[in-house]
């Protein structure tokens, strides 16, 4: 069969096809069909090249935020020294480096979550615990030998029963206020002004001739030692639950994981410092008397 083409095409555009082509100028029509474009992907090569991207875009942007938090965690101490470390007279840029030294300290024992501004206001607390509970635990040495002088070591198990009904009687007054609109820092001012009026008064009938220690006759009718002893019981009882009532009212659940570790230090070492006042100056009961009642202010 000839290879002649019935249909010549003569125009300036098939000779350029033709020599484009090479070869034959005849057998231009025989020419390769392939083309250098790829062929469309199918929905599984697409779905595996997308999650490869997805992946590799996430593994980048892991590496960007890894790479930031290291620059964060490397502090710069050039930038984050103040400029009165480089100027000034030496005595204060060596302040200024003590200060950062006890701040960087100071963070890593209570850390973040308690500020040296929170701190402030946790030992003003700490401090009002700390001469709450040594003035208790004070009076505590005291509270047997001066019912034991006034009414006798008898008395003792009467004296304990009578303290859990009047205990009760003062947690339901105590529950009863706090049910009513009065805040708690004002029950917790007017109890403790209230026990220090008592304990006061108590200290000063102690030092009477007839009512208080000078008198040596024991007599289980002299109510000043049972006075005495169910005072002691309640301020325990009900000014403690009082404090601890007020202090989570004013702070913050992270606040006080990193603040009540503070306080109750200081509140052990105030039953310590009270018991061992009393063991120094117990010849003076009324005046030690007095000096729990000024703890309770």
């Amino acid at each position: 069969m000839s290879s002649h083409d019935p249909f010549p095409m003569s125009s300036k555009q098939a000779q350029k096809l033709a020599a484009s082509v090479g070869g034959d100028s005849e057998d231009w029509h025989a020419m390769n069909t392939t083309t250098a474009v790829e062929a469309p992907k199918t929905n599984a090569e697409t779905f595996s090249d997308d999650k490869q991207g997805l992946v590799s875009s996430k593994n980048a942007h892991d590496f960007d935020q890894d790479s930031d938090d290291e620059e964060e965690e490397q502090d710069d101490d050039f930038l984050d020294t103040p400029l009165s470390a480089f100027r000034g007279s030496p005595w204060q840029r060596n302040k200024e480096r003590i200060k950062k030294q006890l701040l960087k300290v100071y963070t890593r024992l209570y850390g973040e979550q308690l500020p040296p501004a929170e701190m402030l206001r946790t030992l003003c607390l700490a401090s009002t615990l700390f001469f709450m509970i040594g003035g208790y635990w004070l009076l505590r040495s005291l509270k047997d030998p001066v019912l034991t002088a006034l009414c006798g070591i008898s008395v003792i198990p009467k004296a304990k029963m009578l303290s859990v009904f009047v205990v009760l009687g003062v947690v339901t007054i105590y529950n009863h206020l706090l049910d009513t609109n009065i805040p708690r820092h004002h029950l917790f001012y007017i109890f403790g002004t209230f026990y220090s009026f008592l304990f006061t008064v108590i200290a000063l009938l102690l030092m009477h001739p007839t009512l208080g220690l000078p008198n040596q006759q024991a007599s289980p009718y002299r109510l000043l030692g049972w006075i005495s002893y169910c005072s002691i019981e309640s301020f325990g009882s009900v000014m403690v639950s009082l404090f601890w009532s007020f202090a989570n009212s004013n702070f913050s659940l992270e606040t006080a994981k990193a603040s009540y570790g503070v306080m109750v230090a200081t509140a052990q070492v105030g039953s310590i410092l009270g018991p061992t006042f009393v063991n120094q100056y117990g010849k003076y009961p009324a005046k030690c008397y007095l000096v729990g009642a000024f703890c309770m202010l």
